[in-house]
C-alpha cells in the first residue's frame, strides 16, 4: 500500500490566517494471488421486477458468477414474500449456480430483510480470510419482515463487525435509497444505483472488479495537531469520525481496492503563526490490514503534515480538484435535502452554485462533465421537476464522489442532448 500526500495553502492577509488543505491518497497493490471470495447474491424477484428488470438482473448475476473460481464460495438467494436458498454455499464456477440464477422468476412482495438475513447466514457459515460479502439487489421497498431503516443499518453494521460486509444495488425509481445507502455504509460495503436496465451489468462488474482486487481492509487515517497555531481541522468529505486517546481524529475508510485509490482531505486552520517557513503542523497515522496471499499483514504508517507558512498562496491543482469533487458531492446531498422539503428553487440554486465553483476552462475533464451535469439538473429543478429517480441519481452520484468511484459515475451519468 502506498500513502501519498499533497498540500495546497492559501493565505488571508486581513486575518493573518493560513488555510492548509492536505489530500491523503491511499493506493493498494494488486494481489499476485487473490484470496478466495465468499459471497451471497441476494436477488429481489418480487412482482415489480418482472420483465426486463429481472432479465437484466439475471444476466448481470450470471456474468458476476462467471468471474468466480472453484476456490470461491457462492450462495444464490431469491426473495419476495418468501426467501429461498437456490444454490450453495458452493464453488463459484459450479454449473448449478448458473442453473439456479436462470430459474429465478418474479412473484410476490418484498421481504428484503429476510433475503439479507439468509445471505448473511450462508456467508457466515464459512468465513474466509479476505472478502465475505452479501450483495443485495432490489427495486422495491422493504414491506415484509424488518422494515425500519436504522434497524436494518444496525443489522448490517453488526455483520460487518463480524467480517461480513454488505453491498446494496438499487434498481429503478421504486426502491428506498436511504435504506440501501444506510445498509451499505453501516455494512462497510458499497451502494450502487441502476437507473435503467442497461446499466445493470456495469454495476455488477464494478462490484466484482473491487472484490477481486481487494488490497486492504479496516483502513483508517488518524490526524493529530502538533502546532499551537492550528486552531482546528475540517475533514472532507463527511465520513465516520471518532476521537483518539491522544485528542486527534480517526477517519474510517473501510476496504481499499487496487483498482480504486481512496482519498480523504484535511483542512488545517492556522491563525497568527509567528514561526513562518516550512513547519510541521500535524501528523497522520494510516492503519490497514493488508491482504496477502499468505495471510493478513497489519501495517501502520506515520506521516508528518508539513506546510510552508510564509504569507503566500501555494496552490496545488490536484488538491483543489479533489476538494471540488468533495464539494460537489456535498452539494448534491444538500440539494436533495432542500428538494425533499419542497424548496425546489433553493435546491436549484445549490446545484448552480456548485457548478460555478468549477471553472469553465478547467482542464479536468471529469469536473467539466460534473459542471454540465449540475447545470442540467439545476434546470430541471427550476422547472419544478423532481422525481424519485432524480433523488436517487443525486444520492448515488454523491456516494460515488465521496468514496472515489469517479470512473463509475460515467455508468450512471444521464445522457444530455
Amino acid at each position: 500500500m502506498k500513502a501519498s500526500t499533497s498540500v495546497s495553502t492559501t493565505f488571508t492577509a486581513a486575518h493573518n490566517r493560513h488555510q492548509v488543505g492536505m489530500l491523503v491518497t491511499l493506493a493498494g497493490d494488486q494481489p499476485v494471488t487473490r484470496p478466495p471470495i465468499n459471497v451471497a447474491l441476494v436477488l429481489d424477484r418480487s412482482g415489480s421486477m418482472s420483465g426486463e428488470p429481472l432479465a437484466a438482473a439475471r444476466d448481470a448475476a450470471l456474468r458476476f458468477a462467471s468471474f468466480l473460481t472453484a476456490e470461491d464460495r457462492l450462495s444464490v438467494i431469491a426473495f419476495d414474500d418468501d426467501v429461498d436458498l437456490l444454490y450453495g454455499p458452493g464453488p463459484g464456477n459450479d454449473p448449478g449456480a448458473e442453473l439456479a440464477i436462470r430459474r429465478i422468476t418474479d412473484q410476490g412482495s418484498t421481504n428484503l430483510s429476510g433475503g439479507w438475513i439468509e445471505g448473511h447466514r450462508q456467508v457466515s457459515r464459512g468465513i474466509l480470510q479476505g472478502t465475505n460479502r452479501v450483495i443485495l439487489l432490489t427495486d422495491g421497498q422493504a414491506n415484509r419482515g424488518v422494515v425500519d431503516v436504522q434497524a436494518l443499518r444496525r443489522l448490517a453494521a453488526g455483520a460487518a463487525d463480524n467480517q461480513v460486509s454488505t453491498t446494496c444495488i438499487g434498481f429503478g425509481p421504486g426502491f428506498n435509497e436511504d435504506l440501501l445507502q444506510a445498509m451499505a455504509e453501516g455494512g462497510n460495503g458499497r451502494f450502487w444505483y441502476v437507473e435503467t436496465a442497461d446499466q445493470m451489468t456495469g454495476s455488477f462488474e464494478g462490484e466484482i472488479e473491487g472484490l477481486v482486487s481487494l488490497a486492504a481492509q479496516n483502513l483508517s487515517v488518524e490526524v493529530t495537531l502538533t502546532h499551537p497555531g492550528v486552531a482546528g481541522v475540517t475533514i472532507v468529505p463527511d465520513l465516520p469520525v471518532t476521537r483518539t486517546a491522544e485528542g486527534g481524529w480517526r477517519v474510517k475508510l473501510g476496504d481499499l481496492y487496487a483498482v480504486q485509490p481512496r482519498s480523504v482531505g484535511f483542512i488545517f486552520h492556522v491563525e497568527n503563526v509567528d514561526q513562518l517557513g516550512a513547519i510541521e503542523i500535524g501528523s497522520l497515522v494510516v492503519r490497514a490490514d493488508l491482504i496477502r496471499s499468505d495471510g493478513v499483514e497489519h501495517r501502520t504508517t506515520t506521516l508528518p503534515v508539513m506546510a510552508t507558512l510564509d504569507g503566500q498562496d501555494h496552490v496545488s491543482a490536484e488538491v483543489e480538484s479533489a476538494f471540488l469533487r468533495f464539494a460537489v458531492a456535498k452539494a448534491r446531498e444538500e440539494a436533495v435535502r432542500q428538494a425533499d422539503q419542497g424548496d425546489l428553487q433553493r435546491a436549484c440554486r445549490t446545484l448552480n452554485e456548485a457548478a460555478v465553483m468549477i471553472p469553465a476552462d478547467i482542464l479536468d475533464a471529469e469536473l467539466l462533465e460534473s459542471r454540465a451535469d449540475l447545470l442540467a439538473e439545476a434546470s430541471r429543478l427550476k422547472e419544478e421537476v423532481y422525481r424519485p429517480e432524480d433523488r436517487k441519481y443525486h444520492m448515488a452520484a454523491s456516494a460515488y464522489g465521496r468514496d472515489g468511484r469517479h470512473e463509475k459515475q460515467k455508468v450512471i451519468r444521464r445522457k444530455r442532448p
